[in-house]
């Protein structure tokens, strides 16, 4: 049998938020969603709404906004948030969401659930709890989508006083990772062609060898090109050797290297301008990271001597000095954003981890999930997700 076209190619999702037991629970769910405005993300939101949740607030992802989706979701008068990183982070206007939601929420008895990609709820919540205990009651947990994201809640767990999910390191996960590899690298491929720069032969480092990070390498080699990798952890030093790539110190690698890809997911892990400073001439940095925080683009475009050089639509050229060019792919932003998005039949698997996650918070009370640790789906979850993924989609 063929391929079945569905309006709607979030099955699973479809499956589980149209399932009666389900339903009960999202009726009374006030939902937050932090996330890339695109048609996948369109179409969980359609999905949760006729499950009976409240759509709450959507906050659009910053540089990773398809404008025919948000005019649709202004259309349908969502309440949408579209500012860029530092008002999100740096202002009350998350803060201010999030005091509006727990107050209705006092009120008509509904429960808040917190769909996060990126960890931008962090510092909010936790002002939340330290200057309204009683409203922050109301919140069932937050569920956190990326690496960088898991990460800034990882840091702050001990003081995190909201249980709380995540599918970062999810062994589902992965298989998202190894498509976003691939963009990453494909990405690349194409801002370079357009001013006619090879990759095939050069060299390039991956700085991060996580769940991102390897696919990036594998695709490289496909490329041709030379793979060296570094990451902060020995042990994933040890598993990229053993892998065939090449790896040593990171400041012995930086002035062997032409082309430096960043999948570190480390939210206070910026390549610096002194690390630049030791690069080759010429170097061209690509960030896959979910932030524009995998190299410290703002230091740079302090300290670069000449006004940047627009190369292509997506390649910027700073000069440090009279001889030291680095050149930036896409604003120092997740190159990957370029190309269009995912395809759904793949995002149906992240997402329907995040749904079983928001169900397994509304299902039970709020104790059940201590404070303190971060939380999984579980493996019978997983499982029961590919189970039904490959039962709706394995049509042979």
């Amino acid at each position: 049998m063929g391929y079945q076209f569905v309006d709607n190619q979030l099955k699973v999702c479809g499956k589980y938020l149209k399932q009666q037991r389900n339903r009960k629970l999202f009726e009374k769910a006030r939902i937050i969603i932090l996330e890339h405005i695109l048609e996948t993300t369109e179409n969980l939101i359609k999905l949760l709404e006729e499950s009976g949740a409240e759509i709450f607030s959507v906050i659009a992802k910053p540089y990773s906004i398809d404008q025919s989706v948000l005019k649709r979701l202004l259309k349908k008068k969502y309440s949408i948030i579209n500012e860029d990183y530092k008002i999100l982070e740096e202002t009350d206007i998350l803060y201010k969401l999030l005091k509006n939601a727990t107050k209705k929420s006092e009120t008509d008895g509904k429960e808040i659930i917190i769909i996060d990609v990126g960890g931008y709820f962090l510092s909010h919540l936790m002002r939340l709890n330290d200057e309204c205990p009683d409203l922050a009651r109301v919140i069932k947990g937050v569920i956190e989508d990326t690496t960088f994201g898991h990460n800034r809640y990882l840091k702050e767990i001990e003081s995190f006083q909201y249980p709380i999910f995540s599918v970062a390191r999810s062994p589902l996960k992965e298989i998202e990772a190894r498509f976003v590899g691939r963009d990453i690298v494909n990405a690349t491929e194409q801002i370079l062609r357009k001013s006619g720069i090879l990759m095939s032969g050069r060299k390039a480092l991956v700085v991060g060898y996580g769940m991102i990070g390897k696919n990036i390498a594998l695709n490289l080699r496909r490329n041709d090109m030379d793979v060296y990798v570094y990451d902060s952890s020995d042990e994933k030093n040890l598993h990229a050797f053993i892998d065939g790539y090449k790896i040593h110190k990171r400041h012995a690698l930086l002035p062997k290297v032409d082309i430096i890809f960043f999948a570190t997911g480390n939210p206070n892990g910026a390549f610096t301008v002194k690390d630049m400073n030791i690069c080759k001439n010429g170097v061209i940095l690509v960030s896959g990271g979910s932030k524009n925080t995998e190299f410290d683009i703002d230091s740079l475009i302090e300290e670069t001597v000449e006004k940047p050089f627009k190369i292509n639509k997506h390649m910027l050229k700073y000069k440090l000095d009279v001889a030291k060019d680095i050149l930036v792919l896409n604003n120092g932003t997740a190159v990957n954003f370029i190309l269009p998005t995912l395809p759904t039949e793949l995002l149906d698997i992240v997402f329907a981890e995040i749904v079983v996650c928001a169900c397994k918070l509304l299902k039970h009370d709020r104790d059940k999930y201590p404070v303190g640790v971060i939380h999984s789906s579980g493996k019978d979850s997983r499982g029961e997700i590919a189970k039904d993924w490959l039962s709706l989609s394995n049509r042979d």
